[in-house]
Order: C-alpha cells, then sequence, then structure tokens
C-alpha cells in the first residue's frame, strides 16, 4: 500500500515541480483543461508516494508536451531530468 508523503522537503520538492510546470507551460492561465491535470498529478504524487507507475505517466505527459509543442525538447529533457534527480530525492 502506498503511503502519502510525510517528509517536509520531500513535500515542497513535489509541490515546487508541479509549481514549475505550471508556470511553464500556462503562466496566463489560459489552458483550462491542463492545470486539472497537473493537480491530479501532484495529488497523486503526495499522496501515493514511491508510485513507479507515477513516475512514467509524468514523462509520458511531458514528452506529450514537447510532442504538442508547450515546451521545447530541452525544457521537456530538463524537466525529466528533475523526475529522476527528485525520485532519488524520495518524493516520486
Amino acid at each position: 500500500m502506498y503511503a502519502p508523503l510525510k517528509v517536509p522537503a520531500a513535500i515542497a520538492a513535489a509541490n515546487k515541480f508541479f509549481d514549475d510546470l505550471i508556470a511553464l507551460i500556462d503562466p496566463d492561465d489560459q489552458l483550462p483543461l491542463l492545470r486539472p491535470q497537473v493537480e491530479d498529478y501532484r495529488w497523486e504524487t503526495l499522496n501515493h508516494a514511491g508510485m513507479l507507475s507515477t513516475q512514467n505517466q509524468l514523462r509520458g505527459f511531458l514528452g506529450g508536451l514537447v510532442a504538442a509543442g508547450a515546451v521545447s525538447p530541452e525544457q521537456g529533457h530538463a524537466l525529466s531530468q528533475r523526475l529522476v534527480k527528485d525520485r532519488d530525492a524520495g518524493w516520486l
């Protein structure tokens, strides 16, 4: 059974990732369907810590953002690298 994140630094890092993601892809809040999707990923990350499927879904989501042109390939790669680093830090 997966448990919620409990380490304050991990919670802060997870929230920062999702805040940064929203700020990057929809800074002017022009994509009303995007924010709920990101918030669903945030909720799952905060409440079901350690689920590899969440990490894989986020990687696919980031790939979709690159394919749609919402972020550049470089930005997508940097976000993907943060997922790897942040998994090692314990929030994903």
